[in-house]
């Protein structure tokens, strides 16, 4: 079981996210003040059989979402990150997903930044 809090890490300073919410294969935190809201967002599943892909995978969700409140005359908007893990059942792998998380990072963020520019 994760723990009752998760922390972000920030450049601004850490985000602490406590666990509002858990029930049965998901869970969810929240963090809020007078400027934004944190939400994340754990679920887990299993995929279905098909045709092509005839073997039924565990299915794992993280989605981030960051509500920016609306200030003088700018909106109420978000930001959303996520990312969705699927593997065999009794893969216990994580090389594939570490080396992605690296690349976001190691990069000192380029990566992000073009992605974020429309670059494929």
């Amino acid at each position: 079981m994760l723990a009752d809090s998760l922390v972000l890490p920030q450049a601004g300073g850490n985000i602490t996210l406590k666990k509002i919410n858990q029930d049965g294969y998901s869970s969810e935190y929240l963090f809020r003040d007078s400027t934004s809201q944190y939400t994340a967002k754990i679920r887990h599943s299993k995929t279905s059989s098909t045709p092509k892909r005839p073997a039924v995978y565990d299915r794992h969700n993280v989605e981030f979402v960051q509500t920016i409140f609306a200030a003088g005359d700018v909106a109420e908007y978000e930001r959303k990150f996520y990312f969705v893990i699927e593997h065999k059942p009794g893969d216990t792998s994580v090389a594939l997903a570490d080396a992605a998380a690296d690349l976001a990072i190691a990069t000192s963020n380029a990566f992000l930044v073009s992605i974020l520019g429309w670059e494929s």
